[in-house]
């Protein structure tokens, strides 16, 4: 849980710093930031992943990508302080939550297959199991 809400907390991040900084910035700031790397090793995957990124960041929509890092951001914090705090509605909306955010996210993986969003899939369905497994739990202490 507690990685979740980390993920929510850059998630809302990522939405502000897109808000106010262009993405030719972003761009020139990763362009810089892996410079280095790439000239040792033009191979370089970490570096080469973070340029593609952030080139995809500079042609792509820039207001979808804020919209679903609040939406994502927010709904995530809800959750996450929910659950830590153990009330029982957060359990049923956090499955809702991720259950719409899989639909998305396999849509995607049926639209453009990508390794990170597969990933990001299976580890969003193992918090879900887990999720469920502790709500089992607290309904009936409660």
């Amino acid at each position: 849980m507690l990685i979740k809400g980390v993920g929510g907390a850059l998630e809302l991040l990522g939405a502000f710093l897109l808000f106010f900084i262009r993405p030719e910035q972003i761009y020139g700031f990763i362009a810089v930031v892996t410079q280095k790397e790439l000239f040792k090793d033009t191979n370089d995957h970490i570096a080469t992943l973070s340029l593609h990124a952030a080139t995809s960041i500079r042609h792509g929509s820039v207001l979808f990508a804020i919209i679903y890092l609040l939406i994502h951001g927010i709904i995530k914090l809800v959750a996450v302080t929910g659950i830590l705090r153990q009330q029982l509605w957060a359990y049923p909306f956090s499955l809702i939550a991720l259950g719409l955010l899989m639909i998305y996210q396999l849509y995607s993986i049926y639209e453009k297959p990508s390794v990170e969003m597969i990933l990001l899939t299976l580890f969003d369905m193992f918090i879900s199991w887990l999720i469920w497994q502790e709500y089992r739990q607290v309904r009936l202490l409660l």
